[in-house]
Formats: structure tokens, sequence, C-alpha cells
């Protein structure tokens, strides 16, 4: 069954379900099982409608406690939701944004900056995306959704490990990461006037060296099946429950 891969949530322009893709033979993820965003700051109030129309059993937040507090989370009141915030960011990315702030990063350093960025997710933040894991084995079927600020960089990779947890290929992985370049969030508020339009454009983007850098890291690591999960403390048991609970025949 097709469903819409965007949905049209007017305050953030980066909500996606993960469903559809092919995940193994025979396989396909799930519709309305684990959905990626960008920053819920600025829902709507038809947007809070939506939300809780969808069900969700909870959320993680992947922004640091700074920026969750600088643009909090807009959620529909009383809502029951499991929120969790296990935000980090990469060694240097902060070094990175202030030289974007000042002026001083081209566009070439920033995807350098950027790629080295990704190699440290498969080297040091799998770890990281245990909460996310967990609320998916005890959501058991209740959709989940992950986002961060732009729902690219953080939220990309968790996604990425979501789809390689359900059986997807890394070519699917990919096809699913550069769809945030047609529903690219704009993050100027994080930078002053005038940041030049070319910095911003590769700060923004998701080229696909970006997350390709980061699956060849994985598997440089890990291997080619699913050792990257020891990180995550998954027995096997867990694993097959959680690629039941993420695809479907069909």
């Amino acid at each position: 069954m097709s469903q819409p891969r965007r949905l049209p949530f007017e305050g953030a322009i980066n909500f996606r379900d993960l469903g559809g893709y092919p995940a193994g033979p025979g396989r396909q993820t799930r519709w309305s099982r684990i959905y990626r965003s960008d920053s819920l700051a600025e829902l709507t109030d038809p947007d809070l409608e939506r939300l809780s129309a969808l069900g969700l059993y909870g959320i993680c937040d992947y922004r640091l406690p700074g920026e969750a507090a600088k643009n909090p989370d807009r959620l529909p009141d009383g809502h029951g939701m499991r929120v969790t915030n296990p935000g980090f960011l990469p060694r240097g990315t902060e070094r990175m944004l202030d030289g974007i702030a000042a002026g001083t990063m081209t566009a070439g350093a920033i995807q350098t900056e950027v790629i080295g960025h990704y190699r440290l997710f498969a080297q040091e933040h799998i770890a990281d995306y245990i909460p996310f894991f967990r609320m998916l084995l005890e959501a058991d079927g209740r959709p989940v959704l992950i986002h961060c600020t732009s729902g690219k960089d953080r939220t990309g990779w968790g996604s990425a490990l979501a789809l390689l947890a359900a059986g997807c290929a890394d070519g699917t992985v990919i096809r699913d990461y550069v769809l945030t370049d047609t529903y690219r969030r704009d993050v100027g508020f994080m930078f002053p006037d005038g940041v030049d339009a070319g910095a911003m454009d590769m700060l923004t983007s998701a080229r696909p060296i970006y997350i390709e850098t980061a699956l060849s890291e994985l598997r440089r690591l890990h291997g080619t099946g699913d050792g990257w999960m020891d990180l995550l403390g998954l027995d096997g048991s867990e694993r097959a429950q959680l690629r039941n609970l993420l695809s479907v025949a069909g």
C-alpha cells in the first residue's frame, strides 16, 4: 500500500514516514511505524491535531539541551507520549558552526568537516541511539518519532540505523537520506545575517557522500552484517523482534 512519504505539517518541513522501503527479499518497511522530522518548535494548532492523530508512543529528540531549551518542541496539551532527549553533537560541530557564523569557513571546508562528522557517526555515535532502539522495542508496534533541528544529520543517522535494522540495503538508506534535500529546513535563525549562501547550502544539503561515508565506515568497523548492533546491546531475539516490528512481508 502506497502512502505519502512526507506528512503535510505546516511547521515541520521534513516530517517523513519511513514505511514502504524494500527490506530484504519479499519484505518492506512498515508504514506508520517510524517517523523522522526536523524541529517541532513551530508546529501550528492544526499540526498538533495531526500529531495527536498519529498515535505516537514516544519521541526521541536528538538536540542538545541548550538547543531544545531555545526552541522547545510544541506538543499537544496533556499528551501521553514518552519523550526522551538523548542529544549529542559530533566532535568539531560547534567549532564549525562558529566558523560559519564568523564567515571564516568556505563551502569546501564545510564539506570536509561534515564528511568528518559523518565518519564520527559510525565511530562514536552508535550507542547514542540505544534510547531510540529501546523505545522502538517498548512501543511494540506503536509509532515512534525521531527528530533534531533540521532532521538531516543526527536524525538522518538514526533513521539510517533503523532502516538497516529493518533489513534495508545501503542503497535504500542513501535514497531516504537524500530526500532531505527536497525538504530542507531553514536554519538561518542559528546564524547572524549575511552568512555566505554557499556555506549555508553546503551545511544544509543532504549530499550522498555524507551518508556514504558513514556507511562505509560502519562496514569497515563492523563488517557487512549487523555486528554494529552489539553496541546497542541487542541480543539475537531482540534483533529479530525489531526486524519484525519494522518490516513486513509484502
